[in-house]
């Protein structure tokens, strides 16, 4: 071999040699092959830690952007395609693009923004900001912008719909779970134009053989007998429509729902039928609707795939308000599907500690940190640690997910077995939908057409909500026993120890460490997350004694006081508060803590005043009795100052005549103090002259006080009127 062919053949075997050599150490830069003593514990072994902790793939594992595996995200070809043309300039493309859709934001052109978002996710799909960022922007700041209800709708369910998406690349993201389940929570639970979006919704949920307004007319008028069986099948849907009688005022009372004739309810359904987003398949060839699903990445409401048995998956049908798994399916069961799969990403809580080998105790969870990797079961490749809100937080979405589905049936009126009687005789013949006879000029009553029975609305709602905080009680160490309480302010010590150094200390130290930080966490888990009243909360309304569910009747009774009250029906109003004031304190007295949950809500407190207040406005306004009373306190002075007269003669219609003694703002202040303190007459409030079990006031001062500032009730500061005979008080002085 000539020097020329050696020297050839020495050049080859270098290049190979340093592409092998490059390839290798490419290979272990991206974590393919493990660096060399990366696991060891050795002091020379740092370096080698170091470069095994800055592999792409620990990295990639850390930052949760993990594009290799496929389990981690569903593949998307163009986008692929297009990030590896893009090559070195991505980033500037990204910017671009970003900042460009942020100026079509702001001129309002909306389509444009859309295709804008969407170019920056596909460059960037495992970067979970851009996901959840834009698709907020959408759903809350770019839906706002919209006039109509319907557009409204339609850009929050473009904004769920991308976040979906994104969580479809990146499966490894409890936090874009979270965000969906939160949209669905708030957007569809506290909108300003929330009873606007929870029909559509409930459209987008019907088959669309059910919605198909067609199917409930008869040549151009409503067939009576199919819009009879559509009122059975959906009632909330047709309930929440029909709205209420009273005429709106403004632009939002204006997009309230208040189909008044089963025509607009026809000419409602007719107006969504064909554009409204839902989970069902369109015939192409024949552009029709069919019953059949669509695929998931089709549907909306979008949903998780099913998982641990879920009963609300792509594959659960939504035919009524009475389907078998998931029954009425509101968009609070949507939020507690997706808050529920997003917990399946997270650590497991910490077991043990010190109360391992105890009696009873073994395996239970205990109150502390997130626990590190490698620690508890916690597993890096497995799970994540989301970034908002605090983990404790995080895992209650869904019990309180289901607590707001069980609020939703009270609001709406659907609290037992009772239904819904669609037509009020007292309404009047042109307000019913089915009437005993079709001319108006002989009809005489309506009939009695009654929905939604046979299911105890939102009782079941309540023992499901119930059965979920016992459980997330337990299973994150928020409900501790007696028991176990005592064993750990045992082996912390009586003044609480503080953590010891958990290298340099013995066994007991650790355990009293442990113990000490268990009982820290504990205190704060559970007044950070409210959870002893959402658990007494839920317990009270689920309630049952004696086959009677007490907390639910109370609610229905002062429900239907508040409605005759609102369609100024005042006898039965103040019947009916009356009943279900009693019923109400007979609740708090059976269930203290509901009525106080170790102080860590005043919520029941408040709702009691808030029911009581609203009784005693009614008779404060024009109640013969109160006033009759007022008549009787100011009489048994009448020895004591000669010249005071009664505040109210009858005489005067009731109304009395001007009189310097009683100006309008005393004869208004005794009424209050007769309505607030006598408790022998048969108006009186069942609060008032008694005390709750613990002695103290069933309301304290300060939050009824609060209760009349955001009612915007003025009271003065000293009371007017004189003291009342018969509760034993001193006598009174007239009023100055």
């Amino acid at each position: 071999m000539n020097p020329l062919q050696r020297a050839s053949r020495n050049r080859k075997i270098a290049y190979f040699a340093v592409i092998l050599a490059l390839f290798t150490v490419s290979m272990v830069w991206r974590g393919m092959i493990p660096v060399p003593l990366g696991a060891s514990a050795a002091r020379a072994a740092a370096p080698m830690r170091w470069a095994a902790d800055h592999t792409i793939q620990s990295q990639a594992q850390r930052l949760e952007v993990w594009e290799s595996d496929p389990n981690e995200g569903e593949a998307e070809i163009t986008g692929s395609a297009v990030r590896l043309a893009l090559t070195g300039s991505r980033g500037f493309v990204v910017t671009g693009l970003w900042l460009s859709a942020i100026e079509k934001q702001k001129r309002n052109d909306f389509h444009e923004f859309e295709q804008r978002v969407q170019m920056v996710t596909k460059l960037q799909p495992n970067f979970i900001t851009p996901w959840i960022f834009q698709s907020w922007n959408i759903a809350y700041n770019v839906s706002v912008e919209m006039q109509g209800s319907g557009d409204m709708y339609y850009y929050i369910v473009q904004g769920i719909r991308l976040l979906a998406e994104g969580e479809r690349r990146n499966k490894r993201s409890p936090d874009m779970r979270y965000q969906i389940a939160f949209y669905y929570q708030n957007k569809f639970g506290v909108s300003d134009q929330v009873e606007v979006l929870r029909c559509l919704f409930d459209l987008s949920c019907m088959p669309p053989s059910e919605r198909n307004p067609d199917n409930l007319v008869r040549g151009d008028k409503v067939d009576p007998e199919a819009f009879k069986r559509f009122c059975a099948r959906h009632p909330h849907f047709v309930r929440r429509l029909r709205g209420e009688e009273a005429p709106p005022q403004d632009k939002r009372a204006r997009e309230k729902l208040r189909a008044a004739t089963p025509e607009e309810i026809v000419r409602f359904l007719r107006t969504h039928y064909q554009d409204l987003p839902n989970r069902y398949r369109k015939d192409p060839i024949r552009d029709q609707w069919t019953d059949t699903l669509a695929d998931a990445d089709k549907q909306f409401p979008a949903l998780p795939p099913e998982f641990n048995d879920s009963d609300a998956h792509p594959g659960v049908a939504s035919p009524d308000d009475f389907a078998q798994r998931v029954g009425y399916f509101s968009a609070f069961k949507a939020a507690r599907a997706w808050f529920t799969y997003s917990l399946l990403l997270l650590p497991p809580p910490l077991k043990d500690g010190p109360l391992r080998g105890l009696p009873d105790t073994e395996g239970d969870p205990l109150p502390g940190p997130t626990p590190p990797p490698g620690v508890g079961g916690h597993d890096p490749s497995k799970h994540r640690v989301p970034r908002l809100p605090t983990m404790i937080i995080f895992r209650q979405g869904a019990p309180r997910a289901q607590s707001y589905a069980a609020e939703l049936e009270q609001k709406e009126g659907w609290f037992d077995g009772e239904g819904w009687r669609v037509d009020d005789p007292a309404a009047g013949p042109d307000a019913w939908w089915f009437p005993d006879n079709p001319n108006p000029a002989l009809r005489s009553r309506p009939q009695d057409v009654v929905v939604g029975t046979g299911r105890a609305w939102s009782l079941e709602e309540w023992q499901r909500a119930a059965a979920m905080w016992d459980q997330h009680g337990k299973e994150y160490a928020l409900a501790l026993s007696d028991r176990q309480l005592g064993v750990l302010q045992k082996l912390a010590g009586e003044g609480g120890a503080a953590p010891a150094d958990a290298e340099s200390a013995d066994e007991g130290q650790r355990r009293r460490a442990m113990a000490a930080t268990a009982l820290q966490y504990y205190a704060t888990n559970r007044q950070t997350t409210n959870f002893p009243y959402f658990l007494a909360s839920a317990q009270a309304e689920a309630r049952v004694v004696n086959g009677q569910p007490l907390t639910v009747l109370a609610r229905k009774t002062l429900w239907k006081a508040d409605q005759a009250r609102k369609s100024g029906n005042k006898p039965e109003a103040l019947r009916l508060y009356k009943s279900g004031l009693e019923q109400w304190k007979r609740v708090l007295a059976d269930n203290p803590q509901f009525h106080r949950p170790s102080r860590t809500s005043d919520r029941t407190e408040e709702e009691t005043f808030e029911y009581e207040l609203a009784y005693q406005r009614l008779l404060v306004q024009d109640d013969e009795r109160v006033r009759d009373r007022a008549n009787r306190i100011a009489a048994a002075v009448h020895g004591a100052v000669p010249f005071l007269t009664i505040p109210f003669p009858r005489d005067a219609g009731g109304g009395g005549t001007a009189d310097p003694l009683w100006p309008e703002a005393n004869r208004e202040e005794i009424k209050w103090w007769v309505v607030e303190n006598v408790a022998d007459a048969d108006f009186s409030s069942p609060f008032v002259g008694s005390l709750a079990a613990d002695g103290s006031p069933w309301v304290r001062s300060e939050l009824k006080e609060a209760v009349r500032q955001k009612q915007g009730i003025s009271r003065r500061a000293q009371p007017a009127a004189p003291q009342p005979q018969p509760t034993g008080a001193s006598p009174p002085a007239p009023p100055r």
